[in-house]
């Protein structure tokens, strides 16, 4: 017996064949992405880390890759042609999946399984103009040296590009994307009443929301004050002289006092805000001695602990040469991170 299939059916499975994408993040074979990476190509030397979670990737199973590829940005009208050296590691096991935890060693970024994906090559990477049907062309095929079977989903691309110094290569951009979500109820500060001696004396706060690092800044103005800064349970305005008030009662004096170096900047660390505290209210002040003796007093802030977090499922870490300052990419640290990574094709 035989059976055949309806054109309806065929045009199902044909389409489903057509649906799977094979970039990281996945969606973009033939759409531009939103971003655009000036981390890699842009300036040079330099190098660049992408990081894409299971999400990212929408990876079910162990995945064979042979080559990754590059396009430019197109929302650029052109970009030169570059001589260049490329090197490329990948790791996927136990990677970071935080955007948070992004390191300043390079190798602390990796998954245990760290490899040499590519060793390095020398390329000659062609000019470009802006296309008038965007995305770009793939144009930089980064072929690994043997294949790498990725079976745990997540991955990150570590991608270094040396050339001989310092090249401002206007304006070759990667085509990259952001992809994240945000969840909970945001803190906030607000400030009241007046400083004293003089009128000056600002404070800010930071990392107010739960799982972040509270911090708090003070600003004097001048070098050589001594601040000391406390948090407090209580609204207060007690006047304490002409000028001069109490903001808020002494719970906690921060155990360290700060010698405001030029500027006058003052930054007191208290912590990772545990999540019992969302929704609280907590307030803070300063006060300072000059180095004639002085006292002054900062205004008051009043924080409120939120849980605002945001998830990043693709991210990077990078750093590149400047005009002014050389990088070498086996040798330097990371410099910057980004909520934003390169578009692959996977191949």
């Amino acid at each position: 017996m035989s059976r055949t299939l309806t054109l309806s059916a065929i045009a199902l499975i044909t389409a489903g064949i057509a649906a799977q994408s094979t970039t990281i993040p996945a969606g973009f074979d033939k759409k531009e992405g939103p971003r655009g990476v000036h981390a890699l190509l842009r300036y040079t030397p330099a190098r660049q880390q992408a990081f894409y979670t299971p999400k990212a990737t929408g990876w079910t199973k162990a995945k064979i890759i042979k080559s990754l590829w590059l396009r430019p940005d197109n929302s650029w009208s052109k970009g030169p042609a570059i001589k260049c050296d490329i090197m490329v590691e990948v790791s996927s096991k136990g990677t970071i999946a935080n955007y948070g935890n992004v390191s300043g060693t390079w190798s602390k970024n990796h998954g245990s399984d760290k490899k040499v994906f590519m060793k390095r090559k020398t390329y000659s990477i062609p000019a470009f103009t802006k296309s008038t049907t965007p995305p770009q062309k793939w144009m930089i095929e980064l072929k690994g040296d043997a294949p790498y079977v990725n079976v745990n989903k997540q991955m990150v691309v570590d991608t270094r590009v040396y050339t001989a110094k310092y090249q401002s290569n206007a304006y070759w951009y990667v085509d990259a994307s952001s992809m994240y979500a945000s969840t909970g109820t945001r803190g906030k500060y607000t400030r009241y009443g007046t400083p004293c001696n003089p009128t000056t004396f600002w404070n800010y706060a930071t990392g107010y929301e739960v799982n972040s690092s509270l911090r708090t800044y003070g600003y004097t103005r001048n070098a050589g004050d001594v601040v000391f800064a406390w948090l407090g349970s209580k609204k207060l305005n007690l006047k304490i002289s002409t000028g001069c008030s109490l903001y808020t009662n002494f719970v906690l004096l921060h155990p360290a006092a700060v010698k405001t170096p030029t500027g006058g900047y003052a930054n007191f660390t208290w912590g990772t805000v545990p999540a019992s505290a969302k929704g609280k209210v907590i307030y803070n002040q300063m006060a300072a001695i000059t180095p004639k003796g002085q006292f002054r007093w900062s205004r008051g802030l009043e924080i409120t602990i939120g849980n605002y977090q945001t998830t990043y499922d693709i991210f990077g870490a990078y750093s590149y040469s400047s005009s002014t300052k050389a990088f070498n990419p086996d040798k330097d640290g990371v410099t910057w991170k980004s909520s934003s990574a390169i578009i692959y094709d996977v191949k």
